[in-house]
């Protein structure tokens, strides 16, 4: 029996890609994305292919309809906020920004975002 629902709307499954996707049915391949769905529920996953310099994320989707396009990008800002603990106080040293800092970086997650960071 699958767990699906127990599973957050994004993961990281970049320690365990090929596990995660072992136990699903790939429906369609995209740029850097893979539409798969589980055997047991149905349920649709947005899974990034892997890369061994970035995170792999797989995301929940309720439909298939443009599943491509779908935009990942605020799920995985706030996961990576979530996972390095938060914001600080502090604000980023991005010139003329005045959004708060991550922590454990100097900048604020649109910035860290602009320099590549995924994790």
């Amino acid at each position: 029996m699958c767990n699906c629902k127990e599973q957050p709307a994004l993961i990281d499954v970049s320690n365990n890609y090929v596990d995660f996707n072992s136990t699903l049915n790939q429906l369609d391949v995209g740029n850097g994305v893979l539409l798969m769905s589980c055997p047991d529920c149905n349920q649709l996953w947005r899974v990034s292919e892997g890369d061994k310099y970035e995170a792999c994320y797989a995301e929940k989707i309720s439909t298939p309809d443009n599943w491509e396009a779908f935009d990942s990008v605020p799920r995985i800002k706030a996961k990576m906020i979530e996972d390095r603990g938060g914001l600080t106080e502090r604000y980023c040293m991005w010139s003329k920004c005045d959004k708060k800092q991550v922590k454990g970086d100097t900048l604020c997650i649109d910035h860290l975002w602009i320099t590549g960071s995924r994790v």
